[in-house]
């Protein structure tokens, strides 16, 4: 099991007296019972009956410091110029305080830290935080039919889902709720609307503000400057942030749905995917939904605030079948 050391890294030996002794020797026999890098032991202090060493790390495996004491003193002791007295002890603050337990003792901790620490993980990925977005929501133009369902949905399966009120369509409002829903624990985030291509829409580089390594993929291409299209085309978004997937879903409602099934398969086989996993799942269906509703003169999206368009130039589709990668082209309508 990893720990954290929430920067408290700081080993000091006492009772310990040196004459003549090399520091960095000590430094070197600390990290290899430590298992770990010799550049990142330093020893930080010496006095005249004790010495501080610090530990350039993050985290450690329980494996590599509890229960370690009497193997460190030992390892440290052998060393030529350092005199071990009678009351030789290590201490340390916070986690690695557990360098100090007996075998059986940290045996015991770290089955019980193991055991929360699932329970904590298990609590965390069965949260959810939906946040609506765009002002015709808020405003009440249209009804928000995309919270209910996505709650509905989710609490069938056991989900604590807590809703949100219509965020308005700004990348910095919509960023700072995805950081406020990260640190309080959310295991699922969900957004809806504010993915197209016009200049409000901005969901998408709210996610990337926040996540920069998120998987977004486009649905539909466009030819910049058309009409009310002042960006390139129209993408969801999936990133993974520790325990908690952000996922930027559109605003129609037939779509939301036909995402929130695939999200439910992942969920119900309790598989984790990689966020260009999930994303380019999410982006295949909804440009299968596009192909259709194109070929047959479009679909109604008027709800997003988004209307149809006719140009003479073309839309690229990029579709994923397995390792296959094939383009089609299409007139262009626009997709939300």
């Amino acid at each position: 099991m990893e720990y954290s050391l929430l920067n408290k890294t700081e080993l000091r030996l006492t009772d310990v007296y040196l004459l003549d002794c090399d520091l960095s020797k000590i430094a070197a026999t600390v990290a290899n019972v430590l298992r770990l890098p010799r550049e990142r032991v330093f020893v930080i202090d010496v006095r005249e009956d004790h010495i501080a060493l610090d530990l350039l790390v993050q985290s450690m495996t329980d494996d590599q410091f509890v229960g370690k004491k009497q193997e460190l003193i030992a390892a440290v002791g052998s060393l030529p110029g350092v005199k071990l007295g009678p009351d030789v002890d290590i201490h340390s603050a916070g986690v690695l305080g557990m360098i100090a337990l007996s075998p059986i003792e940290g045996k015991q901790v770290v089955t019980v830290s193991e055991r929360m620490g699932d329970e904590i993980q298990r609590n965390i990925r069965r949260r959810v935080k939906v946040f609506p977005t765009g002002f015709e929501v808020a405003k009440g133009m249209i009804e928000d039919t995309n919270t209910p369902y996505l709650a509905k949905r989710l609490k069938e399966i056991g989900f604590a889902v807590q809703t949100h009120a219509p965020l308005a369509d700004d990348v910095d409002e919509i960023a700072g709720a995805l950081r406020n829903a990260l640190d309080s624990g959310f295991g699922l985030i969900l957004t809806t609307g504010g993915v197209g291509a016009e200049d409000k829409d901005c969901t998408v580089e709210a996610l990337e503000k926040v996540c920069p390594d998120a998987a977004t993929p486009y649905i539909v291409t466009f030819a910049k400057g058309h009409g009310r299209h002042v960006k390139d085309g129209i993408r969801i978004g999936v990133a993974k942030e520790g325990l908690s997937y952000l996922v930027t879903l559109p605003g129609p409602h037939d779509e939301v749905r036909l995402c929130t099934d695939i999200l439910l398969d992942f969920i119900n086989q309790d598989i984790v995917p990689p966020p260009h996993v999930l994303a380019e799942q999410l982006a295949d269906c909804l440009r299968q939904r596009w192909m259709q509703t194109a070929g047959v003169g479009g679909h109604d999206h008027s709800h997003m605030h988004h209307h149809h368009h006719k140009h003479d130039s073309h839309s690229s589709m990029h579709r994923h079948d397995g390792m296959q990668e094939k383009q089609e082209w299409v007139s262009e309508r626009s997709l939300l």
